[in-house]
């Protein structure tokens, strides 16, 4: 069972969707996890704790019974054999920066326990999650536990909020620097704040935005010609695609298009 929720006001301007688990049984015993650009929590409910993703260098990652994962820039390796039950959210960038104290960048490229941001507050979370008799309810208790932890002091600045905008809309065709300009502050000091409260810096950003709509065209199903997903998708030229692509997933664009995924972010790694 996989079930999605689109919360509403005022929590659907942090979050993206909250998302159910359970009985999840993968074809493949590995799975390749490719950046998605995406800030999340997530939470066991099974007995046993989450293994946190490995990154490429450490298959394994650490243990905790919730997991809060920073936006990445590689891909990860999850086990599937050890998913079971779980919660989660997936925030709009930089829709988390107001449930936790740290600045978004802490958590670049890192999987944090909960328990080391929320103290108590993460484990009594969790056991009312598990105690829950239905779905509904559960995803209701996950919605209250994040409205009270939203602190307005930590709200995106105007700045980051319309560089945000215009790097959605067109992250090949506006240029990090003319969106500096825009927004009125030094190039030192977008770069700062944009970090601080997104994540990471407005350049990578961009990079991971236009990799992952290359991983939508694909989805398509149409045949695919790289030259023409190259120019499509803001790319110099094929040869700065394949370099891009294989910067963040590991693999060349011909090897993706070859593997047997179950989503646009996920292949086997067997």
């Amino acid at each position: 069972m996989l079930l999605a929720h689109q919360p509403r006001a005022p929590l659907a301007s942090y979050v993206e969707k909250l998302w159910y688990c359970d009985g999840y049984q993968g074809v493949h015993r590995k799975e390749r996890v490719l950046p998605n650009g995406k800030f999340q929590l997530v939470i066991s409910l099974a007995e046993g704790p989450l293994r946190a993703p490995g990154s490429p260098t450490e298959e394994w990652g650490q243990l905790a019974p919730s997991l809060v994962l920073g936006i990445r820039s590689h891909y990860s390796v999850i086990h599937t054999a050890v998913l079971q039950s779980a919660m989660g959210v997936v925030f709009w960038p930089g829709g988390a920066r107001v449930f936790f104290d740290s600045p978004a960048d802490a958590f670049y490229n890192e999987s944090v326990p909960l328990d080391l941001l929320w103290g108590s507050g993460a484990s009594e979370l969790r056991d009312r999650l598990r105690a829950a008799s239905t779905v509904v309810k559960k995803f209701r208790l996950l919605e209250i536990a994040l409205l009270e932890r939203v602190n307005k002091g930590l709200e995106l600045h105007t700045a980051v909020r319309y560089a945000l905008r215009e790097f959605t809309r067109a992250p090949h065709i506006r240029s990090v620097l003319d969106v500096t300009k825009e927004a009125g502050l030094s190039r030192r000091r977008f770069a700062q704040l944009f970090r601080e409260q997104i994540g990471l810096t407005p350049k990578l950003f961009c990079r991971l935005h236009r990799f992952q709509g290359v991983l939508r065209q694909i989805a398509l199903g149409a045949p695919v010609d790289w030259a023409d997903v190259a120019l499509a998708g803001g790319y110099c030229d094929q040869a700065h695609l394949v370099h891009e692509f294989r910067d963040f997933s590991g693999i060349s664009p011909s090897a993706y298009l070859a593997s047997k995924r179950t989503v646009a972010h996920r292949l086997p790694s067997d």
